[in-house]
């Protein structure tokens, strides 16, 4: 009798409460406005299952500092010389560079956390990268660090601003055409006042109207082009309450700037720069949260291109990707939405766009569990269709984080994915290389917990085997602003080649000119292909011509449009590119 009470009052209690017993709940993770980040309990789907995972090669973990966290990934990059990467990540405030296997190749302390991705550039010219970054929180010290390859100081780093906050990353372009690569970032003097610095190796100011002053913090990593063509390297930055900026090389603000909605803030954002419609300007692709949160693009002079500003519902820090995924010229544009119903049902999570506005086929993705970090697209399964592979701002009820793949055709998330991380991967993404170089493609993302005054929190690097051959030419767009210089300059990928790959081999004499040049290179070239690419990838000029060593060819572009172009000399075994400035 008393058995039969006792089913009869559980039966009671679950119909009351029919859910509780077969719901599985989960966490979502939000950034809030002070830079710290909060939780809140999700349920998750009932048919959400782990799948088959790549093969988890390494998962590095450490403590970290409770409510300071790492965003935008990590950073591959070559430091030895031995034709493989190395991944370079801040824990706190220690640098740490690993080996493809997960054992340290060096750590390395230093004043303030580092919150974002270091960048890579060879700035002396050395042949050997340097490793550039920030550190900062507004509790603790803040510098700007330029180590060579082995994690040592160059003489004069790391520079200090009276301690401040070096917000976001750096991003490293040749800003006043001297030849020499500079470093671009953002000191946060205070809420309702910041600098942005442009720096030679020395740790100088470039020219006297550096550094700038912007009447709120500096918003997202600069981003840096000559966005009108005028021959003038430009910088793109936002104050986050008080609009959008662009100086050029001497620091004067550009015509049109500043733009300024009072609906409109800026954080984490950082744009990319592009010729979307083909007229030898560049345009900024972006988003912005506030009260009219969105997706927008900007032409030269700070308007917006026709059907831009798109408005979404929910706050977005998604840094935009763009890439030409036919190789037909015209540019689709993506960015993440943190959407997140909290009851299983998915929502649109990854947007993609023509430079239109209009959405791409198959697009928006829909996914239950938002993203705002870092978007990489790539052909990861060997369909010759890329994949965008994005992060999410929720984890499991044990704690696990999610790494999405949708393939850009519409037949949805690839197999073997979503990948799972300790903790959340909430404001990171993918980062795609050969980092054991066995010769198959590997993954690398960050993740970490969150436990919010009970232990310390802990952060990991987590690398997996994709099991496809490592193919660089399936990937699109790869980690933070698609490159490691972070300048946001898309005709890199355009054109194959970055500011590393500019050297001294070709010399371009008069440089800047009216349009007469004199190129010369140290040896013979026989069969040589001399190119003429405009900033957007567009080829001007192309002529076979045998050169002798240090005999000077001479050509007239006198009706080339004012601006900066891309000379490149090639005979199918060896290339060399340098930049030439039309006046």
């Amino acid at each position: 009798m008393k058995i039969k009470k006792l089913l009869i009052s559980f039966g009671a209690i679950l119909s009351i409460f029919p859910l509780v017993a077969q719901e599985r709940m989960g966490k979502r993770a939000t950034l809030l406005e002070d830079g710290t980040i909060t939780t809140t309990d999700i349920v998750l789907p009932a048919q959400e299952k782990n799948r088959v995972a790549a093969d988890l090669l390494f998962s590095f973990g450490k403590p970290a500092n409770q409510g300071i966290k790492n965003s935008r990934g990590v950073t591959l990059a070559d430091l030895n010389g031995d034709g493989v990467d190395e991944i370079l990540y801040g824990i706190d405030t220690t640098l740490f560079a690993l080996n493809g296997d997960g054992t340290i190749f060096f750590e390395k302390p230093v004043e303030g956390p580092i919150l974002l991705p270091p960048s890579i550039a060879d700035l002396d010219d050395d042949g050997t990268p340097e490793i550039i970054f920030n550190t900062g929180y507004p509790t603790t010290v803040g510098r700007v660090y330029v180590m060579d390859n082995t994690g040592e100081p160059l003489p004069g780093w790391p520079v200090n601003f009276n301690d401040k906050w070096m917000i976001n990353a750096p991003a490293i372009a040749d800003v006043d055409g001297d030849g020499t690569l500079d470093i671009v970032t953002g000191e946060r003097f205070g809420s309702t006042q910041g600098f942005v610095h442009a720096l030679n190796i020395d740790g100088n100011e470039i020219n006297a109207g550096w550094p700038v002053s912007l009447p709120a913090t500096p918003a997202f990593t600069p981003s840096i082009g000559d966005i009108d063509n005028d021959g003038d390297m430009d910088v793109v930055i936002a104050a986050s309450s008080a609009g959008m900026y662009a100086f050029d090389s001497s620091g004067a603000i550009l015509p049109g700037f500043p733009l300024v909605d009072a609906t409109k803030r800026y954080s984490y954002q950082s744009p990319m720069l592009v010729d979307l419609d083909g007229n030898e300007t560049l345009e900024i692709i972006g988003a912005n949260h506030g009260d009219s949160p969105g997706f927008y693009v900007l032409n030269s002079d700070a308007t917006y291109a026709p059907g831009w500003p798109i408005v979404i519902d929910e706050w977005t820090y998604s840094t935009p990707t763009v890439v030409d995924l036919e190789d037909d010229g015209t540019f689709e544009l993506f960015f993440g939405n943190r959407n997140t119903s909290n009851d299983g049902t998915p929502l649109p999570t990854i947007y993609g766009q023509a430079p239109d506005a209009s959405n791409l086929a198959n697009f928006p993705v829909e996914n239950y569990g938002g993203n705002e970090g870092v978007i990489t697209i790539a052909d990861i399964n060997e369909d010759d269709v890329p994949e965008v592979i994005f992060s999410s701002v929720i984890t499991d009820a044990d704690g696990m984080g999610f790494l999405h793949a949708y393939s850009v055709d519409g037949s949805g998330e690839i197999d073997g994915f979503p990948l799972r991380t300790p903790g959340f991967t909430f404001l990171n993404g993918a980062v795609l290389g050969d980092v054991d170089n066995d010769g198959m493609m590997d993954l690398t993302a960050n993740s970490y917990k969150l436990n919010f005054g009970v232990t310390v929190d802990s952060t990991f690097v987590n690398t997996f085997n994709l099991n496809i051959p490592y193919d660089e030419s399936k990937i699109l767009s790869n980690g933070y602003k698609g490159s490691n210089l972070r300048d946001g300059l898309l005709h890199e990928a355009l054109l194959g080649i970055s500011e590393n790959d500019i050297n001294s081999n070709l010399t371009i004499a008069p440089n800047p000119s009216t349009g007469v040049v004199q190129l010369s290179v140290p040896f013979d070239i026989n069969n040589a292909a001399i190119k003429v690419h405009s900033i957007s990838g567009k080829l001007l000029f192309t002529e076979t011509a045998n050169i002798q060593k240090n005999n000077p060819l001479e050509y007239e572009f006198n009706a080339f449009t004012n601006g900066i172009y891309f000379i490149t000399v090639e005979n199918g075994s060896s290339s060399y590119t340098a930049k030439w400035i039309k006046k």
